[in-house]
This record gives C-alpha cells, sequence and structure tokens, in this order.
C-alpha cells in the first residue's frame, strides 16, 4: 500500500471556506478523485436488494487529542466520495469525531457540518489554568516544570477538570442533533435487517475507555451491563468524557457500578455466570487499552462482510525504527511508563491485516496535548486529514475496492508492487 502521509502529494488541497466540506483540490487532483469515486463505486459499492449501488462503511477513529483534528478532513473525503457510515467506533479524540460523525447520520444531516461543529471547539479551554500541562509533554523530565505540577497531582487526580467537553458537546448533540442517551443511537433490524450484531452491540456508535480499578477494556454502551446499567439511558457524553481522560492530564472519571450478574461467554461453548458487586470504578482514557478499534464490528456469524471497516490512525505508516537507549534511571522508567501509557500515538505499529484498510494521516509533529494550537496547526492538520484520504480513495479505486476482512486485508498487501 503506498504510503502518503509523510509528504503533501502533487495539488495537495488547500483550504477554502466557501466549498461544501471547506477545502479545494487543483483542477487536476479533483478530477482524478472524481474519476476515483465513480470506479470505486461500481467496484466496491453495496446494494441489499440489487438497486443503485452505495459505498457503505464502518469507521475506526484512533486516538489522539488535538490531533483529532485529521480526522475531520479524512471523514470530509469518504463524505465526498459518497460514503456512508453505518457504525463508528473510537477512542479518545477518536470517540469525539465518532459520536458526532454518529450522530450527524442518525439526524440525516450532512456530514459536511462535523467541521463546522469542530470549528466551534476551543482546545485552549481545556486548559484553563494554562500551559502547567508542560510536565506530560516534551518537557516531561524537566526539574523545573515538573515540580509545580507535582504538587497539582498530589491533590488532584488530573491536571485538568475536563469539564469544557461536555459543556461543548452536550448541546450540539442534544440540541441539534437530538441525541443524549445511547437510545437515541440505537440499530434495529428493522433499520439494518442484514447485521450481524448481538442485540447489546446494536448502536450506531462504541467509545473505548479503560476502567483502571477492575483492569479491562470498556466499551461503551456495550459494557454497561457489567455495570449493572441499562445501556439505552446512559448518556453519551458521560461516556467521551470517559474516553478522553488522558491519565494525569485530565481528570479521571468516576463511575457508580451496580450489583451485576453477566454470563461471560466460555472459548468451547456456553457461558458462565459472573457476578459484580456494587461500587466505584474509575475510567481514563481508552487509548491505554485499545486506541485504534479497528475489528469493533467484524461478523460474528461467519457470514461474508458486506462493506469494509476503514481505519483512520493519526500517524504516518511507519517502515523505519531508530535506535533507542534503555532506561537509566528509575526516574527515566517512570517517565517512560508514562509516555508509553499515553501512547504518543505516533509510531503505533499495525499488521498486514490493519494496514491495507487504514488512512494514515501525517500528524504534523504534534503530541496529544499540544492544546495551544495555532490556526495554521490546525489548518494543516485538517488538510493533511483530506490529502491522506484522497489518495486512499484513488489507490482503492484502482485496486478494485476496500479490503474487507483481515484475510482480505494480507492478501491485498501481498499484491502491492
Amino acid at each position: 500500500m503506498t504510503d502518503t502521509s509523510g509528504s503533501a502529494p502533487v495539488g495537495g488541497a488547500t483550504i477554502d471556506p466557501g466549498a461544501t466540506y471547506g477545502y479545494a483540490r487543483s483542477a487536476p487532483r479533483q478530477e482524478e478523485f472524481d474519476r476515483a469515486v465513480v470506479q470505486l463505486r461500481n467496484s466496491d459499492g453495496w446494494s441489499p436488494s440489487g438497486g443503485p449501488k452505495e459505498l457503505v462503511a464502518d469507521l475506526a477513529l484512533e486516538g489522539g487529542g488535538v490531533k483529532g483534528i485529521a480526522i475531520v478532513g479524512a471523514v470530509s473525503v469518504l463524505a465526498e466520495a459518497g460514503y456512508r457510515f453505518a457504525r463508528v467506533a473510537g477512542t479518545s479524540a477518536g470517540a469525539i469525531a465518532a459520536t458526532l460523525i454518529a450522530a450527524i447520520t442518525k439526524a440525516g444531516k450532512p456530514m459536511s457540518s462535523l467541521k463546522g461543529y469542530l470549528d466551534g471547539l476551543s482546545f485552549k479551554n481545556f486548559m484553563p489554568e494554562g500551559k502547567i500541562h508542560l510536565f506530560m509533554d516534551h518537557h516531561l523530565g524537566k526539574a523545573g516544570g515538573a515540580l509545580s505540577d507535582a504538587g497539582i497531582l498530589s491533590h488532584r487526580m488530573g491536571l485538568y477538570p475536563g469539564d469544557y467537553l461536555a459543556e461543548w458537546l452536550g448541546p450540539i448533540l442534544a440540541d441539534d442533533l437530538g441525541v443524549r442517551t445511547f437510545a437515541d443511537l440505537k440499530i434495529t433490524l428493522e433499520d439494518d435487517p442484514g447485521m450481524s450484531l448481538p442485540e447489546s452491540r446494536r448502536y450506531r456508535l462504541v467509545v473505548h475507555t479503560s476502567d483502571i480499578t477492575r483492569g479491562e477494556l470498556a466499551r461503551l454502551p456495550w459494557d454497561y451491563n457489567y455495570y449493572g446499567h441499562d445501556r439505552d439511558a446512559q448518556e453519551v457524553v458521560g461516556a467521551v468524557r470517559a474516553s478522553m481522560s488522558i491519565p494525569f492530564f485530565f481528570e479521571p472519571v468516576t463511575f457508580e457500578a451496580l450489583a451485576a450478574d453477566v454470563d461471560v461467554p466460555l472459548p468451547g461453548g456456553g457461558t458462565i455466570t459472573t457476578h459484580y458487586e456494587p461500587g466505584t470504578v474509575t475510567f481514563v482514557d481508552g487509548g491505554m487499552l485499545r486506541n485504534f478499534p479497528i475489528d469493533a464490528f467484524a461478523r460474528d456469524d461467519g457470514a461474508p462482510p458486506r462493506w469494509p471497516t476503514i481505519g483512520i490512525k493519526l500517524s504516518s505508516l511507519q517502515t523505519s525504527f531508530g535506535a533507542t537507549t534503555a532506561a537509566a534511571t528509575a526516574f527515566h522508567v517512570a517517565r517512560s511508563c508514562l509516555s508509553t501509557m499515553m501512547n504518543e500515538w505516533d509510531a503505533y505499529n499495525v499488521d498486514e491485516s490493519t494496514a491495507a484498510r487504514t488512512i494514515f494521516v501525517d500528524n504534523a509533529g504534534l503530541t496529544a496535548t499540544d492544546f495551544d494550537l495555532t490556526t495554521a496547526q490546525q489548518n494543516q492538520l485538517f488538510l493533511n486529514g483530506v490529502d491522506a484520504a484522497t489518495a486512499f480513495v484513488i489507490e482503492m479505486a484502482g485496486r478494485g475496492g476496500v479490503p474487507r476482512s483481515a484475510q482480505q486485508a494480507r492478501e491485498f498487501l501481498s499484491r502491492t508492487p
């Protein structure tokens, strides 16, 4: 698969506020894209009853803090190509974008509104107390900056409260898009009679958070029954807030768990009942355990997938790694553990079953917690997403379609020149 994320392609997109999706391509590149869309619809489109084909995909959106702006650019291109997004999975910043995509789809609004909503997000409002987050980012390990932050963390569980997320996202979902609880994002068999998902997973959206109390991944709303709660009754904003709780940077979410008895499937068939006592748990960023949920919607009935899952990763496709130096002190170990836990989301390796169905977007050298982005940096991330997705659509059209399974993805790469 061609990786164009590390450099701007010829005829790269530019910001155009007057355009439907907020960008414009050069005339030759636009003509190339338009031809690819027609070709892709003919070769990879789906029709439930033999009628006109449409492009359909599930989405898997990687976490990456502020770099999530690039997701908007990539999704905008897929929408321009005519893709309809049946279900969306996301983590952290990917969960924010995934929620808006699912809600926009449910509300029947054009996907071009996605950028408009994200343009109203002020990243600096995530840091009401200034740049004390330097401890968490480029300057991690510099003693001067660490001391003041360590003092804050001695009496708080995070440098910032994270309240702004709900203040911004809540009204958009409730007032503009009619989404408050996960019941508003349910999918019925009448909506999609061909789906194989069990009833507990019939939602347009799933977000991932890390339950550090029980030490396991929580897929919301799917796993709310493990906490004794009705999936449909839980507020979507609360799940997204939990998913984006970068450890130590944002205060984690404390969630009340009720008594629960859950039937857990056994590998050889059958189930075993697992009992959970009531209490409280702590949710932090889902990226600790599942930052890129590419297989979230894989069929479980053995039937071939009707459409692909397209992943969007906020990093280049890394094919080489430089020399490394082992940790030499306890502080170095702690710093490295923290960096690993936050994942840095830049050098996340993927295997051949994932790479062929993933859009890799250059992150412009930014890290997850660079919340003081300039307008130019935001525009660059957005355009990087546009250019990467444009190249993806053109390449997939030339190859006859996006791989729809892990096996097809492996075969796809084996044919790569």
